[in-house]
């Protein structure tokens, strides 16, 4: 049985999830995927076994290789023709120049490609690129091929725009950021990677950096068709940096007022159709989702209440949208602003039934220390038994992610207590 390399059965599992719209992590998982291959393959001969598919995707410890029509029926279902030619297409993609090339960029041709694909299709191997060069560890430094990536056209649009990697903003993804905004030009693009940069130093309280950002990013040209979400964390900058300014004071009704004018101007972003996969985690709302982050980050939580009631009505279909990133969150910091302006009792909300995130565990390793902030809000003061293991989940990761404002807010929740 062929032996394959750690990176090459990584590939192949990322591969598999995209196209399975989530990653492959319990026995049921295994079970829907062996009936989709079944369906895929449209024959009564050899088929793979859950049992085949759990040792592969790690769910059961295994030795040795695998079987070549284990790996040809899983390269086939990620839409290869065979094992052989995605190695080659995993080869020719990790494959970096050497470092004594001129700095000329070489172009990837494979990328080439990627226009005549759907868009579901796209953004599949967009996701794909992202999990395949992404460091294993947050602060770990970018490779080549992002960088590469960052600075070619069809890289910079389907990697870097549709796989925003929060988690290491302050890492890999940071360093992309700056080498995409070296070679895209764009009003957009400029807002899309100085917004996100912003973030990064907010976060990481590098006061003097973000400050120097913050002139430049606010003086940004906002086409009218740009994207709601650079829009949001533009606004974001805003409310953050006005209320580190003031931190004792409400947000100023002046700042309000206008980013409801800038909400309302804002495109709708509409439903996709083809629907896009899973992982993509399309919400119509990304606007009034990142000026509902700020606000509850920074416990404004009378106005993060109306926000929210403002947001339900310009976006009725969020009452129906389940399974959903943002959506999940908002509903969560609903729960906390209700609770915090005396409207609903502590407790009154299971946070069990407020994430449903399984599915887009990449978005999770961002905002999952957003779970804890509000399950630390929501506890039953001080005396809570949960309390010391979510002060310690949010420490660990604010300092794995070079984040410390995090715990920041994690300690100004205990200190309200008192």
């Amino acid at each position: 049985m062929p032996h394959i390399s750690p990176r090459l059965h990584a590939a192949l599992r990322d591969a598999v999830a995209a196209r399975f719209g989530q990653p492959l992590r319990y026995p049921s998982h295994c079970d829907a995927l062996e009936a989709e291959l079944q369906k895929a393959s449209h024959s009564t001969g050899r088929r793979l076994s859950p049992s085949t598919l759990r040792r592969f995707f790690g769910l059961v410890e295994k030795e040795g290789g695998y079987h070549l029509h284990t790996l040809d029926t899983l390269a086939r279902y990620a839409g290869h023709a065979d094992f052989a030619s995605f190695g080659q297409a995993i080869s020719s993609l990790v494959k970096t120049t050497d470092s004594t090339v001129p700095a000329r960029l070489v172009d990837i041709p494979e990328l080439l490609a990627l226009e005549k694909l759907a868009r579901p299709e796209q953004l599949l191997l967009g996701y794909f690129l992202g999990r395949v060069t992404r460091p294993s560890h947050p602060r770990g430094p970018a490779g080549p091929l992002a960088l590469r990536l960052a600075a070619h056209p069809a890289g910079q649009e389907l990697f870097v725009e549709a796989f925003v990697d929060l988690a290491h903003l302050n890492g890999a993804y940071g360093e992309v950021l700056e080498e995409y905004l070296r070679h895209k030009h764009t009003p957009e693009a400029q807002l899309f990677g100085h917004c996100a940069l912003f973030l990064g130093e907010f976060l990481a309280e590098d006061e003097a950096a973000w400050r120097r950002r913050l002139p430049y990013l606010l003086a940004l040209p906002v086409p009218a068709d740009v994207h709601a979400f650079p829009r949001g964390r533009r606004a974001f900058a805003e409310i953050v940096s006005a209320w580190f300014d003031a931190p004792d004071q409400p947000v100023a009704p002046a700042l309000l007022a206008r980013v409801r004018q800038e909400a309302a101007a804002a495109p709708r972003t509409p439903t996709p159709s083809p629907r896009l996969p899973a992982f993509y985690n399309h919400f119509p709302g990304g606007y009034h989702f990142l000026v509902a982050e700020a606000l509850f980050l920074t416990g404004q939580f009378a106005p993060l209440l109306e926000w929210l009631a403002f947001t339900e009505a310009e976006f009725p279909e969020l009452a129906h949208l389940e399974a959903n990133v943002y959506n999940e969150l908002l509903r969560a910091f609903r729960a906390v602003a209700e609770f915090r302006t005396g409207r609903a009792p502590a407790g009154a909300t299971s946070i069990q039934s407020l994430f449903h995130l399984e599915s887009h565990i990449w978005l999770l390793d961002y905002y999952q220390v957003h779970t804890w902030l509000v399950e630390l809000h929501l506890a039953a003061g001080p005396a809570a038994p949960e309390v010391p293991q979510l002060l310690k989940e949010v420490r660990e990761f604010a300092e794995l992610h070079r984040m410390p404002f995090f715990e920041r807010v994690a300690q100004g929740i205990v200190a309200g207590w008192h």
